[in-house]
C-alpha cells in the first residue's frame, strides 16, 4: 500500500500538494490529518466530496510499502503513528523547505527552494503532460498563493511566477482564491489577536524592532499563522513572535518583513521549521515560561549581519586626475567599462567626480583636449565604510546618484553602484543556498580541505579578500573532480604568495609581469595566486590588456558564465559562493553563455571553447550565444594559427574533435575560414584520422580541406613544425603522381617508397582510392620474410644494397610472388649469385 501526507496544522499548499502527488502517483491514498488551519477546513467543508481523501485512522499503516511526503520532510510533523510503520517501508519526499535535521536523508528526495511546494509538483505534473482541470488549478493556485503571499514573500521565485501563469491558463479562478486565501477571524481569534498585541514586548536589536508575545488559554485554537502575520502588520515592527500556549503544548509562530531576519536558526533549537521569515515551531507538553526564555535568549540568532558599505564597495578604486584630459577619461571608460571617475588631486584627496554623461557633453562640444576640473562634479556624496545596506540605498534615492565614494578619514577606499546594490538586494531576495562549504569537505581530499582554511584564516590576518576561482568552482557544483586550484587575491597576490611561502613554508615562482605567482606547498600541492584583474581590447582577436582590478571585474573577463563564479575562502564566509552573472542558473539549465555580447569579437577563440564546454558537459550553447557566435565566426581568420591549432588541441585532449568539428560547422566556422560545410563523408574521414590516434590539430585541418583544389593554399599558415611543413610537400607531390588503375601493388610500391609511411597513409585516407587503400592495407600487414643478419651471413656486405635487397622483397611480397621465409632465401641466394 502507498500513502501520500502532508504535515499537521495543514495548509492550503500542503492541501494542494496532496492532490497534486495523487496525480502524480494514482495508486496511492491520500491520508488527511484532523489539524488543519481553519481557512483549509472551510474549503474542505464545501470541496470535500471532490477530493478522495481519507481519514488517518482508516490507514493500516503496518502494510505501508511506499511512503509519500509533501510539503513536509521530517515524519513527526505528519502526526503519523511512526511506531506502526514497517522497517522497510520506501519514502517519497517532495518538499521546498531548507533542509534540518529530523528530516528523511534517505529514499526519494525532490527538494527544491521554491516559495510553494506546489510549484515543484506542478512542475512534475507538466514534465509528465498530466493533465490539470480547472478546479485542480485553482486549488494549486490557492496553495501557491497563500505560501508566497500573492507572490510578495521573500522566498517567491521566478518558477512560481510562472507556475502560476501555468495554472491562469488552465482555467484558475482568482476569486475563489481572493475568497479562501485570506481568513476572516472568528470572534475568539479576534480575541487573541487583540491579546497577542496587548502582551507584546518590542526588542531593538542591531536596529531591529522584534516583538515577542506570549498567551495561555487551555483550549486549542487554530489560525495562529494568519494571527501572528497580523500582529506583524498591526504593530509595524519587523519580525513578530507568538509564543502561545493551547491546552498541554506550546505553539511558537514568528513572521518577519526584513531581509534581516532569519527565523530558521531559532525555529530549529525548537524543533521546528520553515523559513526565513516565516517559521513555527510546537513545544509539547512544556511551560509557557520555559518557552518565552528560550526565546527571548535567542533572538541575537534571529538577526543576520549587517551589509555595510565595506562588504559591497569595489576595491581598489580607479581614479583620474584633475589635470586629465576628457579624451584620456573617455579611452579609460572604455577600457574598463566603467560609466564614471572618483577625482583625485596630487594629495590622493578626493576633489570630484566625472560621469560618462559630463565626458560626453564635453567630447559632442569637441573639448577632448580639456582637463576634467572643468567638467567634475564638485557636489560630493559619500559615505563611510560602515554605512547599511539601508544608508546606502536611501542616499543613492535621495540625491538620484549612481556611484557613492567611499571614504575612511579622508582617504577613498572604496566605491559602491547601482549594481553593487541591486545585486546584493538581488542576493538578499534570492532563496538559493550560496555556501557550499560542506560540499567543498566532501569532494577535496582532507589535505586541500585544511590547506584551504589555512589560506583563508591567513588572509583574515592580514585583512586581504580572497576567493577560490576558474574550473573547480564549477565542477564543484557540477560534483566533478578537479584539484586545479586557482586563487585570486583583492590586493597584490605576489605578496600573498610570498607571505604564504613565509607561513606556511614551500616554494613560489613569480611572474611580475602578469602579477601571478605559483606556490608548491611543503607537499608538493601547487597553488596559483593572482591578482584580480581586468582587461580590455585594443582591437578584435589580439591579446587582452590586463591591469590590477577587484574580484567583479576579475569575474565579467572570463569567457562563460558557468567559468565566472568565485567561492570565498576567508574564514566567516568560507564556502560563499559569488555569482554575479547567473552562472549556477546556466549549470541548472545546462547552458553555455557568455557574459557580454562583444565576447566573440573581443576574442574569437571563445567560439572554440564553447563548443569544447558545450561538448564536455553535453550543454547547448544560449540561443544569444549561438547567434553571436555565428556572426563573429569570420574573426577567426585574424586568430593567429598558434592559438587556432591550441584550441583543436583542447578539443583533441577532450576527446571532443569529432563533435567539435560538427558543433563548429554548424556556427559556420569552417565556412567563414575555408568556404566549407563539412560533409557526412569528411567526417567519416575525420573519424577515420581519429582512429588512427592522431594527436596532432593540424592533420585534423588538413583532412577537412584536402578535397579543396585550394588546400595547401588554406592550409599553409597553420602548418608550423617541420613534419608540417614536409607531410604538406609530401601531399602535394603524391597528388602529382598518375598510375594506372590496373597496376600492380609492386608498381604502387616503387611510386610510393620514396614519401613517410605515415604520410602515404594519410593520403590513401584522404584520396580514398580503392588501389592505394589495398595497397597501404597489403604493404602494411607483410610479414618479416629476411633480416640484415641473413644477408651478412649469405656473405652481402653492409651499405646501400641492403636497402634495393629490402625494396625489392617488398615488391615481390606484394604481388605474391614470393610468401614464406624458404622462398625468400631462395631467391636471395639466387640475387646473391647475379650481384657476385
Amino acid at each position: 500500500m502507498d500513502v501520500i501526507v502532508s504535515h499537521m496544522n495543514l495548509d492550503f499548499d500542503g492541501l494542494a500538494c496532496l492532490l497534486a502527488a495523487q496525480k502524480l502517483h494514482p495508486n496511492a491514498k491520500v491520508a488527511l490529518t484532523d489539524k488543519q488551519h481553519p481557512t483549509v477546513k472551510s474549503f474542505l467543508a464545501i470541496y470535500r466530496d471532490q477530493l478522495r481523501f481519507i481519514e488517518y485512522e482508516k490507514i493500516d499503516w503496518k502494510e505501508l510499502r511506499t511512503l509519500i511526503l509533501v510539503d513536509v520532510a521530517s515524519l513527526k510533523r505528519t502526526g503519523i503513528p511512526i511506531e506502526e510503520l514497517p522497517i522497510t517501508v520506501h519514502t517519497i519526499v517532495y518538499d521546498h523547505h531548507s533542509p534540518k535535521e529530523g528530516d528523511i536523508s534517505t529514499g526519494e528526495r525532490h527538494i527544491k527552494p521554491y516559495g510553494a511546494a506546489i510549484t515543484l509538483l506542478v512542475e512534475k505534473l507538466i514534465e509528465r503532460a498530466i493533465p490539470i482541470s480547472a478546479f485542480e488549478a485553482t486549488l494549486f493556485g490557492l496553495g501557491l498563493y497563500s505560501d508566497t503571499g500573492n507572490f510578495t514573500y521573500s522566498q517567491t521565485t521566478a518558477r512560481d511566477l510562472f507556475i502560476g501563469a501555468t495554472l491562469k491558463e488552465q482555467h484558475m479562478d482568482v476569486t475563489l482564491i481572493d475568497r479562501f486565501k485570506e481568513q476572516v477571524l472568528t470572534a475568539d481569534e479576534k480575541q487573541l489577536l487583540q491579546t497577542l498585541l496587548t502582551n507584546g514586548k518590542e526588542y531593538d536589536i542591531q536596529g531591529l524592532n522584534i516583538l515577542v508575545t506570549s498567551h495561555e488559554q487551555p483550549d486549542y485554537l487554530g489560525g495562529l499563522a494568519t494571527i501572528t502575520r497580523k500582529v506583524l502588520d498591526s504593530a509595524s515592527v519587523d519580525a513578530a513572535l507568538s509564543v502561545v500556549k493551547m491546552k498541554d503544548h506550546v505553539y511558537v509562530v514568528a513572521r518577519a518583513n526584513s531581509e534581516r531576519v532569519d527565523l530558521r536558526p531559532l525555529m530549529a533549537k525548537l524543533g521546528g521549521g520553515g523559513h526565513a521569515q516565516a517559521a513555527s515551531a510546537t513545544v509539547k507538553k512544556q511551560e509557557l515560561k520555559i518557552v518565552i526564555q528560550q526565546v527571548n535568549d535567542h533572538l541575537n540568532d534571529l538577526i543576520m549581519e549587517t551589509v555595510t558599505a565595506a562588504d559591497l564597495m569595489a576595491k581598489p578604486v580607479k581614479t583620474v586626475s584633475p589635470l586629465d584630459s576628457i579624451k584620456s577619461v573617455h579611452e579609460k571608460m572604455y577600457q574598463f567599462g566603467h560609466t564614471g571617475f572618483p577625482v583625485l588631486d596630487e594629495n590622493e584627496e578626493l576633489v570630484g567626480v566625472i560621469s560618462r554623461r559630463d565626458v560626453d557633453k564635453a567630447t559632442h562640444h569637441g573639448l577632448g583636449h580639456a582637463p576634467v576640473k572643468g567638467y567634475m562634479s564638485t557636489n560630493l556624496i559619500v559615505l563611510p565604510p560602515t554605512a547599511s545596506l539601508e544608508e546606502i540605498t536611501s542616499t543613492m534615492m535621495r540625491h538620484n546618484i549612481g556611484r557613492i565614494p567611499i571614504l575612511n578619514e579622508q582617504k577613498l577606499v572604496g566605491i559602491l553602484s547601482r549594481t553593487d546594490v541591486i545585486e546584493q538586494l538581488h542576493k538578499s531576495a534570492s532563496p538559493k543556498e550560496n555556501t557550499i562549504k560542506g560540499l567543498i569537505e566532501k569532494q577535496v581530499s582532507a589535505e586541500v580541505y585544511a590547506l584551504l582554511l589555512q589560506i583563508g584564516s591567513l588572509a583574515d590576518e592580514h585583512d586581504i579578500h580572497i576567493y577560490l576561482i576558474g574550473g573547480i568552482v564549477r565542477d564543484l557544483l557540477l560534483n566533478r573532480p578537479n584539484e586545479d586550484i586557482d586563487i585570486v587575491v583583492e590586493g597584490n597576490g605576489i605578496e600573498f604568495a610570498q607571505l604564504l611561502e613565509q607561513k606556511l613554508g614551500g616554494q613560489v615562482k613569480v611572474h611580475e609581469k602578469f602579477g601571478t605567482a605559483v606556490w608548491t606547498t611543503p607537499t608538493s600541492l601547487k597553488l596559483d595566486i593572482v591578482t584580480c584583474r581586468t582587461e580590455y581590447y585594443d582591437s578584435p582577436a589580439t591579446l587582452p590588456i590586463v591591469k590590477a582590478s577587484n574580484l567583479r571585474e576579475d569575474l565579467r573577463r572570463r569567457d562563460f558564465t558557468i567559468n565566472a563564479m568565485a567561492i570565498q575562502l576567508n574564514k566567516n564566509n568560507f564556502g560563499l559562493i559569488i555569482d554575479y552573472f547567473q552562472g549556477q542558473d546556466d549549470l541548472t539549465s545546462k547552458k553555455i553563455r557568455i557574459l557580454h555580447t562583444l565576447s566573440f569579437i573581443e576574442d574569437p577563440t571563445r567560439i572554440i571553447r564553447a563548443v569544447r564546454f558545450a561538448t564536455r558537459f553535453n550543454y547547448v550553447l544560449a540561443k544569444q550565444t549561438r547567434n553571436l557566435a555565428i556572426d563573429a565566426s569570420a574573426l577567426l581568420k585574424q586568430v593567429s594559427a598558434t592559438r587556432f591549432l591550441h584550441e583543436l588541441k583542447l578539443l583533441l585532449s577532450e576527446n571532443a574533435i569529432i563533435s567539435g568539428i560538427d558543433m563548429l560547422n554548424e556556427l559556420g566556422v569552417w565556412k567563414s575560414l575555408f568556404g566549407i560545410n563539412v560533409t557526412e563523408k569528411q567526417l567519416d574521414i575525420i573519424r577515420a584520422v581519429k582512429g588512427r590516434n592522431e594527436e596532432d590539430p593540424f592533420v585534423y585541418l588538413l583532412a577537412l580541406i584536402f578535397d579543396k583544389s585550394n588546400w595547401k593554399h588554406l592550409v599553409s599558415r597553420y602548418a608550423l613544425t617541420a613534419n608540417n611543413q614536409q607531410l604538406i610537400r609530401q601531399l602535394e607531390a603524391m597528388e602529382e603522381i598518375n598510375w594506372d588503375s590496373k597496376a600492380t601493388l609492386s608498381e604502387l610500391h616503387e611510386v610510393f617508397a620514396p614519401y613517410q609511411n605515415n604520410n602515404v597513409n594519410l593520403f590513401a585516407l584522404l584520396t580514398q582510392e580503392p588501389l592505394l587503400e589495398t595497397y597501404i592495407e597489403k604493404a602494411s600487414t607483410l610479414p618479416v620474410l629476411l633480416t640484415g643478419k641473413d644477408l651478412m651471413a649469405n656473405g652481402i656486405k653492409p651499405g646501400p644494397t641492403y636497402s634495393d635487397i629490402f625494396h625489392q622483397l617488398t615488391c615481390l611480397q606484394l604481388d605474391e610472388e614470393i610468401n614464406t621465409k624458404e622462398e625468400a632465401h631462395d631467391w636471395l641466394l639466387t640475387l646473391h649469385k647475379k650481384i657476385r
